[in-house]
């Protein structure tokens, strides 16, 4: 089994594993028996759910329950065409699905989608490419209708505390996708202390909003992604000393109603310390000894290393090691007179490059 066979492995045992919890709610006292909410999702033209057009164990589909839980819409229950639901079986191949519910909840609100490569459980699509395309099927809410809703708001009421509820169907449809025309892209320098903005990017149809994640990229081979952590959502985010070395990323969802959306990502930056150093010469006889001083913020001494180029009219002249932000020049056969002279540092890993210029009279 391949690394990536496993990880989609791990997001369907996860996925299964989390179908049937519910949080706890204000709710009226159940019944004997847990209620349930059954019925049938189906596509004109297609025999069952998994011949439905991009279907398939990593891009599943899924039928969920939300009830307001703390004065918002939260997930209660859960059933998708990999498993889970009242009797473990998941959507099955004729379409029927059966929710359990641990609460009788007022007011239930039941969404049909169809998630994007397990994008729910941080498993981007495909591992190494930059988007994750829009969902083959729109998403839609229950309403009574057999086309559903497009919003939550307007989709119709299920009230658990009178029992269980069925014929519950939906008929699912193609999506209408929004296509990216100018893709998102991060302003600012990836350094300690300074704030990076995410320009949106345009798309078409125009987006009615756009939401922002903030991740860090952490590659096994550079092939596969395993793990992609959010560290800020909002269209700013600060850098800090913690992320020296890693690889930012912004993933933008743009969306609108009645239209399915891709998640689309800026290329990596790499989050290095801005370098600066001092220098001082002492000019001789034909030479000269340079030495220079090389501060990074929120890099430790001990890791500012790498290599030191000293330039005379754009020739190098000599290059040496950088130790714990420390290097020295000494060089010689110089012609005598005030000369400008260049030194390059290279930078490392976690801290970037930078130069100076000197005069430096050689006797």
């Amino acid at each position: 089994m391949t690394h990536h066979a496993r990880l989609v492995l791990l997001a369907v045992l996860g996925l299964l594993a989390g179908l049937m919890m519910a949080p706890a709610a204000t709710a009226s006292a159940a019944p004997a028996a847990e209620p349930t909410i059954s019925g049938t999702v189906s596509m004109e033209g297609y025999a069952g759910p998994d011949s439905f057009p991009g279907v398939s164990m990593e891009q599943p589909l899924v039928v969920q329950a939300y009830a307001r839980v703390g004065g918002r819409w939260t997930k209660v229950s859960e059933t998708s065409t990999v498993g889970g639901g009242a009797d473990g079986l998941g959507i099955r191949s004729d379409g029927s699905y059966t929710l359990a519910f641990k609460v009788a909840y007022e007011d239930v609100r039941l969404k049909v989608r169809q998630l994007r490569y397990l994008e729910d459980y941080g498993i981007p699509y495909p591992p190494a490419a930059p988007d994750t395309p829009a969902a083959e099927l729109q998403t839609v809410f229950w309403d009574g209708t057999p086309g559903g809703a497009l919003t939550i708001d307007e989709a119709q009421p299920i009230d658990l505390r009178t029992g269980s509820a069925v014929d519950r169907n939906i008929t699912m449809r193609l999506s209408e996708k929004i296509r990216v025309t100018s893709r998102p892209r991060i302003t600012g320098v990836a350094s300690p202390g300074q704030v990076l903005t995410a320009q949106p990017g345009t798309y078409a149809p125009a987006a009615s909003s756009v939401t922002y994640r903030w991740a860090l990229r952490e590659y096994d081979n550079g092939e596969y992604t395993y793990s992609y952590p959010t560290v800020a959502t909002g269209r700013t985010f600060r850098v800090t000393s913690a992320h020296l070395g890693r690889r930012l990323a912004l993933e933008v969802e743009p969306s609108r109603i009645g239209f399915e959306a891709p998640l689309v990502q800026t290329a990596d930056l790499l989050v290095k310390s801005r370098s600066r150093f001092a220098v001082k010469a002492k000019p001789g006889k034909r030479k000269a000894t340079v030495t220079i001083a090389i501060k990074a913020p929120g890099v430790a001494t001990s890791r500012i290393h790498g290599k030191a180029s000293i330039y005379a009219k754009g020739k190098r002249i000599k290059t040496v090691n950088v130790r714990n932000g420390k290097a020295t020049f000494k060089i010689a056969k110089q012609k005598k007179g005030k000369r400008t002279y260049t030194v390059r540092y290279s930078g490392n890993r976690i801290i970037t490059s930078s130069s100076k210029s000197l005069k430096i009279a050689i006797r």
